[in-house]
């Protein structure tokens, strides 16, 4: 008889309790069947960081993102397969993913003031992307901002002309970087009449924009914010952007030297040592205007410095009918290996690299590698090291312990390179987390902070303030104007004003590369998707 009793009601207890789990599971998103808690990534993006470089519209296998207005927009969501590849590829942490009801991953950024000077290091700047503030608007409008801002907290035209050690270069401004932030940088040292220099790794002027592809649009982003630098910003392509810097170029004469590279930044006594690998420079204030694309590996042999060799493939059709040497085991070797062997060059590729196999480059890029070796386009020396670079040859060890001299018209040290972050922290730079949500202020008012209102730079062919300080009086100023005339006039002035500190002969034929249509991407090929790829809708079915 208590059977008959307790039964149905132990029944009905395991029946609401089952009941009850359900209810929670549904609340929790948990999966009755696997009973494990079904967790969403969200995306996040930070417009303030987003350049619209297109990478994550790229790389995305089921076109979830778009590019609106310039800027990366979730369209398709539950498309989703939660791969994070977007955010993998992001240069400028703009774009995140986290969990539902998670706060978004905090982003590791400089610590600067609101000059973006640093807060450890006096004197020092850091504009542009490196400092979490990317668009070529804002690298013009922060290089100008610098300069008037150190103008006003303890810098001393002229202070260090005196007393320079033998071999040592005194300026007022050491500016490393010659991009859209440099540039307007060192012109607004000009204007002001300040001694610089700008030191510049690569072999040609404002290189990131120069290798952007023909034809690639330039966006005068943000747009709210006004140009105020000293060189025009607009929608343009970049072949017409570099086109009216080139005419301004033309006509500032910067002092720029190419193919430096910055090695050690130090501060003591109030002054700045930097040493690059040619040479030293002494400066009251440093500004690095700096991308994020970090600085090149070298492989520490002789004649490393030599003209033919270099970091970077620009665009592998400025080389016909040359002997070619390509160094690395990465992708950027292999494709850049594989484009100079494209039999419309004529071209004799070399590719050495001192693995005996090669673990990091994709299958795509291999299986024309393959091809290209086959084909004798292109000689692969796996197990080999370079020994020495020399004027029209290069001195490789073989796998076999020989050592063996080929001919070289160029050569590519395509070995990678160190991320700037680890860099700037060793010369003072102190990087802090803060919210992904975080942002700097519009840069234009940067500028019109220190000197008031300016006129909008944001369109070609506009006269260039140059203001020209002389011993004899206090300054003039000079309108760069494209006639004939004006131009006279002004080459006159520029001359006597600049021949105290300024070695033109390394600065002759000054111009920005603009590279032919074809040249090397290195964007993350598109995810191959799985037939039992689950996307969100499905997940959230």
């Amino acid at each position: 008889m208590l059977a008959i009793i307790v039964g149905p009601i132990v029944a009905i207890l395991i029946i609401g309790l089952i009941l009850y789990l359900r209810a929670q599971g549904a609340k929790k998103g948990t999966s009755p069947a696997s009973g494990k808690r079904s967790k969403l990534l969200i995306h996040s993006i930070n417009d303030d960081r987003c350049t619209g470089c297109d990478a994550c519209v790229l790389v995305c296998p089921t076109d979830v993102l778009e590019l609106r207005n310039n800027k990366s927009r979730v369209v398709r969501f539950n498309d989703c397969i939660q791969c994070e590849q977007c955010a993998h590829v992001c240069p400028t942490n703009a774009l995140v993913m986290h969990y539902e009801g998670t706060e978004p991953p905090p982003v590791l950024v400089p610590d600067l003031d609101e000059y973006y000077q640093s807060k450890t290091v006096p004197g020092l700047y850091l504009v542009g992307e490196a400092a979490g503030k990317p668009l070529v608007k804002n690298a013009v409008n922060l290089g100008r901002a610098a300069v008037e801002h150190a103008l006003r907290n303890g810098l001393r035209p002229g202070a260090l002309r005196a007393g320079s050690p033998m071999g040592v270069t005194s300026v007022d401004v050491v500016i490393v970087g010659s991009g859209p932030a440099g540039l307007s940088a060192a012109m607004a040292c000009l204007q002001r009449g300040l001694s610089y220099v700008v030191l510049e790794k690569d072999s040609f002027v404002a290189s990131t924009i120069a290798r952007y592809p023909k034809g690639k649009k330039v966006m005068a982003e943000p747009y709210d914010v006004r140009c105020v630098g000293l060189l025009p910003v607009w929608d343009a392509t970049k072949d017409d952007t570099i086109r009216e810097w080139n005419r301004i170029l033309e006509q500032v004469d910067l002092d720029i030297r190419l193919r430096q590279v910055v090695e050690d930044i130090k501060y003591e006594g109030g002054v700045f040592t930097v040493k690059t690998d040619k040479a030293t420079y002494r400066g009251q204030k440093v500004l690095l205007c700096i991308g994020t694309r970090g600085k090149p590996r070298r492989l520490g042999v002789p004649g490393e410095d030599k003209p033919h060799v270099q970091p970077l493939l620009d665009d592998p059709d400025l080389y016909r009918g040359k002997t070619i040497l390509v160094v690395g085991g990465g992708d950027s070797a292999v494709e850049a290996a594989v484009a100079l062997s494209d039999p419309s060059l004529r071209n004799r590729v070399v590719l050495s690299y001192r693995g005996r196999q090669f673990n990091r480059v994709k299958a795509r890029n291999r299986q024309e590698l393959d091809a290209a070796v086959e084909q004798q386009r292109v000689l692969l020396l796996l197990g080999s090291k370079v020994v020495e670079f020399k004027d029209r040859a290069t001195v490789l060890l073989l796998g076999d312990g020989r050592q063996k001299t080929i001919p070289t018209d160029h050569a590519f040290v395509l070995i990678g390179g160190d991320p700037p972050i680890k860099w700037l922290e060793s010369i003072g730079i102190r990087y802090v987390q803060v919210p992904h949500s975080f942002t700097r202020g519009p840069t234009d008012q940067l500028v019109e902070r220190l000197i008031g209102r300016q006129p909008d730079n944001n369109r070609p062919g506009q006269p260039i303030p140059i203001q020209i300080h002389y011993e004899e009086e206090e300054s003039a100023t000079i309108m760069a104007d494209q006639s004939a005339a004006m131009e006279a006039v002004r080459q006159a002035f520029m001359q006597q004003a600049l021949s105290g500190f300024k070695k033109k002969k390394e600065r002759a034929g000054l111009t920005i590369m603009v590279p032919k249509e074809k040249f090397l991407l290195h964007l993350p090929e598109k995810m191959h998707v799985e037939a039992g790829a689950a996307k969100v809708g499905t997940m959230r079915r």
